[in-house]
């Protein structure tokens, strides 16, 4: 499965690594700012602790940051008069936000950073004086907590697109594998179904024309090569192209389903077709879908109605490629799969809705009538000039 690549801000680097380097820069920034003493490196030793650990890969609960990351740091600051103490308590608190594991710690750790400076104040300075201190360090304080919220909402959304990423990986898997399905039940159908009217036509005449016979023989055993051609081209496209293992053979298109249509009438089929407009222009994946649907239709027409005449009409609009085959003698109505519980009619289904196209299939009159529309795509040489 190919990987997304998406990364998320509040992920592991950041959460792991860059705060445990903005909590470094915020200790220096307290040893620039404040007489050292043997305390207070021994007292901001303790409070880098989890910002340690974190830097190492090791998980960290939630309360020890609190106390370690906002405790600590108050008491830097009452203790040592290092009010610079206090980005530590921000930065611990911003982590608790990205981190989300405990909203009770996350709110004791916000409300004692915040706290930390209005007591600072209130003990040891003048309102009048320091109160832009209050405000500044409380509004940091708000912003880190937002900023840390910022950052777990991101991860979480990144997470929830991985998942999605993931599960549409997996839908697109399935439904490439449905398609191949498909492809080989009717490359593999129709095949078997030609090849058994030669056979069917060679056993009747092998007595009074031996001739006759070896025709039909030769052209079961040339369809027989075709349908295990087409099988080989369709399982191709699940091998891995960095395997290599030669050119894979191109699949069937709109130009031939005369080609098509000729081998079963060849075979005993009574079919003719009516062509209207340049089946050569029609793009690959709209192509592909008429030959299946032609070649389910007229392998139907076999199971269900043998003996009857089916007449497959092609008409080329400029925007859709109209598909219809009907066979003219009563038959037997089959199961909504086409063919015993097999993936015919719901394959067609499948294939037609994909392009963005309508298929039905239904009696009509004293036969069975199944018709398409298919979107026809604009290719290179239609682009006006």
């Amino acid at each position: 499965m190919e990987q997304t690549g998406l990364r998320a801000w509040g992920g592991s680097f950041t959460t792991g690594l860059a705060f445990p380097l903005a909590a470094l820069a915020a200790a220096l920034l307290v040893f620039l700012t404040t007489d050292i003493t043997v305390g207070l490196v021994g007292t901001l030793v303790v409070a880098l602790l989890p910002w340690a650990l974190l830097a190492g890969q090791v998980r960290v609960g939630p309360w020890p940051m609190a106390a370690l990351g906002v405790g600590v740091p108050a008491l830097v600051t009452f203790w040592y008069d290092a009010p610079g103490a206090i980005f530590l308590a921000m930065l611990a608190v911003a982590w608790l936000a990205a981190m989300g594991r405990s909203w009770p710690a996350e709110t004791v750790a916000a409300v004692g950073a915040a706290a930390v400076p209005v007591v600072l104040v209130a003990v040891d300075g003048e309102w009048r004086e320091d109160y832009p201190a209050v405000v500044f360090f409380g509004t940091g304080t708000l912003f880190t907590w937002l900023i840390g919220r910022i950052l777990r909402r991101e991860r979480q959304l990144v997470a929830a697109l991985t998942e999605a990423q993931a599960r549409l990986d997996v839908a697109a898997a399935a439904a490439e594998r449905r398609r191949i399905a498909h492809d080989v039940h009717d490359a593999v159908g129709h095949g078997l179904t030609v090849v058994l009217l030669n056979l069917v036509g060679a056993r009747q005449v092998l007595d009074r024309d031996p001739a006759a016979a070896a025709e039909a023989l030769d052209r079961a055993e040339q369809v027989g090569r075709d349908s295990l051609q087409s099988v080989r081209a369709i399982v191709g496209l699940l091998r891995d192209p960095a395997e290599g293992g030669g050119a894979q053979l191109p699949l069937p298109g709109a130009a031939d389903i005369v080609d098509l249509v000729r081998g079963v009438a060849e075979a005993g089929l009574p079919v003719r077709t009516e062509l209207v407009g340049d089946l050569g222009s029609v793009d690959t994946y709209t192509g592909l879908a008429a030959f299946r649907i032609v070649q389910e239709a007229v392998s139907n027409v076999r199971h269900h109605a043998p003996g009857a005449e089916a007449v497959v009409r092609i008409v080329r609009h400029p925007d859709r490629l109209a598909v219809s085959v009907r066979n003219g003698a009563p038959a037997r109505i089959p199961t909504p799969s086409g063919r015993g519980g097999g993936t015919g009619l719901a394959g067609m289904r499948q294939r037609v809705e994909a392009l963005g196209g309508t298929v039905s299939a239904g009696p009509d009159g004293d036969g069975w009538l199944v018709e398409a529309s298919l979107p026809v795509r604009r290719t290179g040489a239609e682009v006006p000039g």
